[in-house]
């Protein structure tokens, strides 16, 4: 049985680890984690200075943020040769740990799951066009093999569900208009140039032409620098969904969302979020009558080839992101 105190992790591959887990999405890209390393064991802690109490006041988002750098930490550890297993809200007297992933010993071959590796620096979020290109009924199932096998389904909208999405899109952007405290938050995080976290304007994307499946991070503030683009008349939309509404269900979807995508990426698939639809209790409801009223809708993902290259999110240091190694 292997000690997972044993300080058995070099120095670069905690750098692999931490920096690997640091690639994952999170709202606004506020990067809300910490790291604790002791031997094999990496905890991934919630650091509730880069929450988002205006629009996130549930601390959903912020959760599946830290399960999508809890995969990314199981891919880059299966990578180096290390099966592993974690555990949810492992220690009652520090309940900012959400998860605390295990390394086991080395293994030849490496567990599967270090076959997306190559993925993690690749997949960004996209939020340009897409081009009107169908994605096979083959990857589409991969995709949602890949998020079932984390314990969450994804829920495919058709033609019609995806039109009535929209309008509820169109919704949220008009509550989020006259939301002061909401605007303000975004301002700390959106647009400008950005070096370490935060959207920079250059990752915006342009702005729909026409009515489409988008979410315009900049809406408030000035946004005649940017470009108009044609998106998708009919995008490929996808609504994550879980059985429960609670933080281990949250760091569930964010793993699933994180398998989800990186399969994708593998593809040469691009993908954006839609989530503004879920942050209000009505709206979300709404959203759960197009999928199914017995699950609970987690994320809105907007799936699909892109049509040109797109800026991408700065990241941390990821010494900055390392809280201890012992």
């Amino acid at each position: 049985m292997v000690d997972h105190r044993e300080p058995l992790l070099t120095a670069d591959e905690v750098g692999i680890l931490v920096s690997s887990a640091a690639t994952a999405p999170s709202m606004h890209n506020t990067q809300p984690w910490r790291f604790e390393v002791s031997g094999r064991t990496v905890d991934v802690i919630l650091d509730e200075e880069r929450s988002l109490p205006a629009e996130d006041r549930a601390g959903r988002m912020i959760l599946i943020g830290l399960g999508a750098a809890t995969f990314n930490l199981r891919v880059a550890a299966a990578m180096l040769g290390h099966e592993t297993t974690f555990a949810t809200y492992p220690d009652p007297d520090r309940p900012e740990i959400v998860a605390r992933v295990f390394l086991g010993g080395r293994q030849s071959p490496a567990p599967p799951l270090g076959a997306l590796y190559g993925e993690l620096r690749r997949r960004h979020t996209y939020r340009g066009p897409m081009l009107a290109i169908d994605v096979s009924a083959r990857v589409l199932s991969l995709i949602s093999s890949s998020a079932r096998a984390e314990g969450a389904d994804l829920c495919w909208l058709d033609r019609n569900s995806s039109r009535d999405l929209v309008r509820i899109l169109r919704e949220a952007d008009e509550l989020d208009l006259h939301d002061e405290d909401r605007l303000i938050e975004r301002g700390r995080w959106i647009g400008g140039d950005r070096s370490e976290d935060g959207v920079p304007e250059h990752a915006l994307g342009p702005l729909p032409a026409r009515p489409a499946a988008f979410r315009n991070l900049s809406a408030g503030f000035d946004d005649q620098s940017r470009s108009a683009g044609v998106f998708e008349v009919e995008p490929r939309i996808a609504v994550l969904c879980t059985g429960e509404d609670r933080g281990s269900e949250w760091l569930r979807a964010g793993m699933a969302l994180q398998h989800a995508l990186l399969t994708a990426t593998s593809y040469g698939l691009a993908a954006s979020f839609l989530n503004q639809v879920l942050e209000y209790v009505d709206l979300r409801s709404r959203v759960r009558d197009l999928v199914d009223r017995t699950v609970r809708p987690q994320m809105v993902i907007r799936i699909g080839y892109p049509a040109m290259t797109s800026g991408t999110t700065p990241r941390r240091p990821w010494q900055q992101t390392l809280a201890d190694w012992k």
